[in-house]
């Protein structure tokens, strides 16, 4: 009798399901529309992935954890699998793959190397600003392909949202693991840099150079009275030493 009750639900779960994907449907002028946009936005990112090949080439170099390094590593291989699914895509939608400039992409990744500058060649807190610069294309990536998946499943291309959704789930993956890689080590290991730095090294105080500025020659001389300022008792110059010289010698004529 379970069994029988578990069938029915199934099969009217699967009504439902069927029911709100006809739902959705557009009439066949708007999904034409729809179908363009999704083809426009799936050249997009098989512009982007291109994009950020090069750019995890960039931050697997300047990174200095070989955790991360492995890291970024991993999913430049997967990220040749995935633009190799975005080609499956395009053949089931009767496409050739082609790019579309991603502007998008090209400011994430531009703000990625200004990272890089801005921080320190062999330090921890540039692998700190690595692990953000990726997790910002992640970001970026995960929204595009949740989008897109579902977009295809709208329009009944289910086959083509599974290959969707098979990258949606590398890019959530990666991201999670860069969130680990960032909390149990590179932050931590990038804050005791920082304190071991601060520790006496480099200290402003320099007692010598101090002894130096203060020194002034009218003490010296004995023409100095306390609480004068060492405005009115100018350093002697070369000038000075001269005219000395010539009252001398007219003093012993």
């Amino acid at each position: 009798m379970d069994s029988i009750n578990q069938s029915a639900s199934s099969q009217s779960q699967s009504k439902d399901i069927t029911k709100k994907r006809q739902n959705a449907r557009f009439n066949e002028k708007f999904e034409g529309k729809l179908k363009e946009f999704f083809v426009e936005e799936l050249k997009d990112i098989y512009f982007a992935e291109g994009e950020i090949l090069r750019g995890l080439d960039k931050m697997e170099s300047a990174a200095i954890s070989q955790s991360l390094k492995e890291s970024i590593r991993y999913h430049h291989t997967e990220t040749e699998e995935q633009i190799e699914r975005l080609k499956e895509v395009f053949q089931l939608v009767g496409e050739e793959p082609s790019k579309k400039k991603c502007e998008a992409i090209i400011g994430i990744l531009k703000e990625g190397e200004t990272m890089l500058e801005d921080t320190e060649e062999g330090s921890m807190v540039r692998d700190v600003a690595i692990i953000i610069a990726c997790q910002k294309v992640e970001h970026y990536e995960i929204a595009t392909y949740g989008s897109l998946a579902e977009l295809a499943r709208t329009l009944g291309l289910d086959e083509a949202a599974d290959i969707l959704e098979e990258t949606l789930e590398e890019e959530k993956s990666a991201d999670v693991g860069l969130t680990e890689l960032a909390v149990e080590s590179v932050n931590e290991e990038a804050k005791e840099e920082g304190e071991e730095s601060g520790n006496g090294v480099g200290s402003p105080y320099d007692p010598v150079e101090e002894q130096i500025n203060d020194y002034n020659p009218a003490r010296e001389h004995g023409d100095y009275r306390e609480g004068d300022s060492d405005s009115e008792y100018p350093m002697h110059t070369d000038e000075d030493e001269d005219l000395y010289e010539e009252e001398d010698d007219e003093a012993y004529k």
